[in-house]
């Protein structure tokens, strides 16, 4: 995380490349990335959804707790040598630390996934210490009107793929924190609507397959086959594409409300 602050657009998007073929999510996790570098975590340190490491890997060296509600994910994440302290498959509905364990509690990308939003921010806050942070990024709802098709089929199509459970408004989102107890919320937008428009250019057909046999695993596939000039030559024509609508800035009313948002919220 330190270092971070110093890197390029281009920079982020090529760290992103390193541990993500799809070039639609490292374009995505590259969003993330500049937004979360502003942040501080504090230990000890709980990553909801801590999945295979990796994105957590960039951001900090050493993480005091890792949990995901997949036991398999889990195994993945055990690989990651020395990244987590502890590691656990568990319901983010129902955590099983007592109060106030933590000074920070981190998700990225993962409570929209999760039934029952509200028991899972209240969670968090309950195990929260007195002043703890919750950080949380979020994909909006309004996304869906930036995606490769404006048509409602499409949205729902996409989500449903997505796996997206709580498609809230920014709004919706800052009102569920609230009720979940915390004393303050703020929030930082961080994906563009062009930055959405041309990632599903890229998300949605890479989508298409059943199951885990996907385009997206066929590229990936293809790319590893590639010899390594060739491959980052590629790496590089991704990074040309994307890089101009992730310079852009969110906080300028004329680029359009957010398709997504950094939540930071103080118990």
């Amino acid at each position: 995380m330190d270092a971070l602050p110093s890197y390029s657009d281009v920079e982020l998007l090529g760290l992103a490349q390193t541990i993500y073929d799809v070039p639609s999510l490292a374009a995505w996790r590259a969003a993330e990335l500049k937004v979360l570098r502003q942040c501080t975590l504090t230990h000890p340190v709980l990553e909801i959804g801590c999945g295979n490491g990796r994105f957590a890997s960039l951001l900090m060296s050493r993480w005091d707790w890792g949990i995901d509600c997949n036991p398999r994910q889990i195994s993945k994440s055990a690989g990651s040598k020395g990244l987590y302290g502890n590691l656990a498959a568990m319901d983010a509905r129902a955590l099983e630390f007592s109060d106030g364990a933590f000074a920070t509690v981190f998700a990225n990308c993962v409570i929209e996934h999760i039934p029952d939003v509200h028991r899972v921010l209240a969670e968090c806050r309950r195990v929260l210490r007195p002043g703890g942070q919750l950080l949380a990024t979020v994909p909006l709802r309004e996304m869906n009107r930036h995606l490769l098709l404006a048509a409602g089929w499409y949205a729902r199509w996409r989500a449903g793929q997505l796996e997206h459970r709580n498609l809230l408004s920014a709004d919706e989102w800052v009102a569920a924190v609230s009720g979940a107890g915390f004393a303050t919320v703020r929030t930082t937008p961080y994906l563009s609507p062009a930055m959405c428009e041309l990632w599903d250019r890229v998300d949605g057909p890479l989508s298409i397959g059943a199951g885990p046999l996907t385009v997206g695993l066929a590229y990936s596939m293809a790319l590893h086959l590639l010899p390594g000039v060739w491959r980052k030559k590629l790496n590089c024509k991704w990074q040309h594409y994307f890089t101009r609508a992730l310079q852009e800035d969110c906080e300028n009313p004329r680029s359009g409300p957010p398709c997504a948002m950094l939540i930071q919220a103080i118990a």
